[in-house]
This record gives structure tokens, sequence and C-alpha cells, in this order.
């Protein structure tokens, strides 16, 4: 397909950059617009209204991980230097920008300033200025990313530590870190923000456990930060795009959660784009709602339209930007020309908001 087919206008101010929270709103009060895939419908409602939606019985499978501080301060003799994390791969590896960038050579090791048990070794340049680069040890990386790190916004350095900031990184990254998660998140490690489930608060996850809706959680951390723009789609065709692999894991736990709503026929609602990724790489290879099994790795999957789901029944997603592989993804699972007439109907109506700051889509 032409990933022109997947293009609408969509204006800056459509697009906020807070969370709802920080605007002076409560989590679950956006709109939301629901598709019914059997019926052909569009409908726009609030996102409190999805317990008119998720029914008694259903599974809602939810991603656990929140994103992390993605850039610390590193020393090596008389030179400092940030290192920003743009994106982690599968052998231990990063993809990491340097400021500023007179700094890198290969093999060139630096200590953090904030842990001098922690180095980050640059291995490699990378195009756009980029490099692959180690950290050692892995474990303590986590750590001193929260404690100490800061969040790359744009194009903003923080301003001490005698470095030039060219706009303020948010001060809310590090005051209200609990904005920026969901309300069950408890895995640290992502990059990027799983925004689906900033909608729900602990109140609405009551109202639906409440009517008999089972939760299960799985965690997938989103593995890279809009620097390296893996989710607009550049190509000419979608076919032609490669996504980024992403670290999941789905314990024997959630796996019998699953494995039970499609044994008894009950449906299971994936809560964001990163769920409904991981659920359908447990089941690549598999006829529909095939049992699956624990698993931890990697998942490169790419859905685009004519791809077959064999786990997922709804989706919840956010409304997402033009020519993404997220918005190929709900089109995928939606039907292209429905989704697409959504778009048309949410833009031509006003008010809506976009990205992982915006409003909701429910897709049954």
């Amino acid at each position: 397909m032409r990933t022109e087919d997947f293009y609408f206008t969509l204006e800056p101010a459509l697009v906020p950059e807070f969370p709802v929270e920080l605007r002076g709103h409560q989590r679950d009060s956006g709109r939301m617009i629901v598709l019914d895939r059997e019926c052909g419908t569009i409908a726009h409602e609030v996102f409190s209204s999805i317990c008119d939606h998720v029914r008694g019985g259903d599974l809602l499978v939810l991603n656990d991980s929140y994103v992390l501080p993605n850039m610390l301060l590193f020393q090596n003799g008389n030179h400092a230097a940030w290192v920003i994390i743009c994106g982690h791969e599968p052998e231990a590896t990063a993809i990491v920008a340097i400021r500023p960038i007179d700094v890198p050579e290969s093999g060139l090791v630096l200590v953090s300033a904030d842990d001098d048990r922690l180095r980050c070794t640059l291995t490699a340049p990378l195009p756009r200025g980029l490099w692959r680069a180690t950290f050692d040890p892995m474990d303590r990386l986590t750590q001193t990313l929260e404690q100490y790190g800061q969040r790359f916004y744009r194009s903003a350095l923080p301003a001490e530590r005698g470095m030039v900031d060219t706009s303020p990184v948010p001060s809310s990254w590090r005051s209200t870190p609990a904005a920026y998660r969901s309300v069950y998140a408890k895995t640290p490690g992502s990059l990027h923000i799983p925004s689906a489930g900033l909608h729900f608060s602990e109140a609405l996850l009551g109202r639906l456990a409440g009517k008999g809706v089972e939760i299960a959680y799985i965690t997938l951390h989103v593995g890279a930060t809009e620097l390296l723009s893996v989710r607009a789609i550049g190509e000419p065709e979608i076919e032609q795009h490669q996504v980024r692999p992403e670290f999941f894991s789905v314990g024997p736990i959630a796996a019998a959660q699953i494995n039970r709503a499609m044994d008894e026929g009950r449906r299971v609602v994936a809560v964001g784009t990163t769920v409904l990724r991981t659920l359908e790489t447990l089941a690549v290879g598999n006829t529909s709602k095939a049992a699956i099994e624990p698993q931890t790795g990697w998942t490169g999957l790419y859905i685009y339209p004519g791809f077959r789901f064999n786990v997922a029944d709804a989706l919840l997603t956010n409304l997402h930007r033009p020519r993404s592989t997220h918005l190929v993804l709900t089109a995928a699972f939606g039907g292209y020309d429905l989704v697409m007439k959504s778009y048309a109907e949410m833009i031509a109506a006003g008010g809506y908001e976009f990205d992982m700051f915006g409003d909701s889509m429910l897709i049954v």
C-alpha cells in the first residue's frame, strides 16, 4: 500500500505537549472514538464510557512498562558529554547521541558523572551522527537513569553543569513522574511512553473489575525515542518500512489468563499497540486462538493491512500521527476504510487531540 494513503493534515496545535493531568483534567476525561467493525459504525464518546463497551468476562491486557529518563552526563578526563539513549538493541547494545558532538571516537570509554561504576563505551559510528554503545554494568544503567537521569526533550539540553540549553526540559518529568506513567506501571525500561494506558484512573479500573473484567499484565519496553524517527514511514510503500525490535516479557500467569480467555470464548482486549504487537508475536505461525506460551525476548513484528490477528479481539489505542507505523497497525486491525473514515471525522469535528498525550480510539 502507498504510504500516502495514510496521510491527513494534522495541525501542531492538536498535539499536546503535556499529560492531561498537568493540563488540569482527569485521566479518564478525554474523548474516545469507538469503531464497531461488525456494524461499520463510528461513535464519538468520552473515555470513561469504555465501561459500556468492555464486558464482564473480557480480558483486559495491560503493559506495565514505564518510561525512563534517557540522558546522563558522562566524563572522559577533562571532557564532559551528555549521552542520550535513543534506542535499545537485542545484543545488549544501545544507540546513543553524544552532545557535544566533538567528543566521540570509536573505543572511547566514558564514566558516569553520577556513578563512577557505570561506563559507556562507544563501539561504532552510525548514520545521522549516532553511535552504537555498550553500558557496563547494564544493571546499573536503569538505576542511574532513574536516580539522576534527565529527559531529552526536542533539542533541549540541561543548562546546569556548564552545558548550553536551547529549550528547557519540562521540569514535570522529574517533579511529577506519575503523570507520565499509567497508574498500574511497575516495570522501568521504555524509552518512549506506552501511552494508551495513561487514560485509565484507578477508579475506572476498579469499575471495570467490579463488572467482571479480568486484567492481565505483560511488559513491552518501547525501544526507541523520536530521535530515531522509527514511527514515521518515509518509504513510498508501507511494506518497505522496517520497525525496530523491542523487548517484551509475558509470564506464565498472563499466558494462562490469555489461554483461558481464548478457550472460553471471552474477548481479549489489547490496551495499546505495544500489547497488540506482543500478543500477536506470541501467536506467529499459530492458528486463530491457538494456545500461546510464556515468552521473554525481542519482537520485530511489523503489523500492516493484510496481517491476520490470532489473539486480540479488541484494541484500545491513542490517536496517531499521519504516515506512522501506529496508524498503519490501527488500520490493519480496524480495517483501512473504517479507520481512515474515523480520522477524517475527527479532523472535521475538531477538538480531538493526537499522539501520546491525546485522545483515544476503541476498536471492537
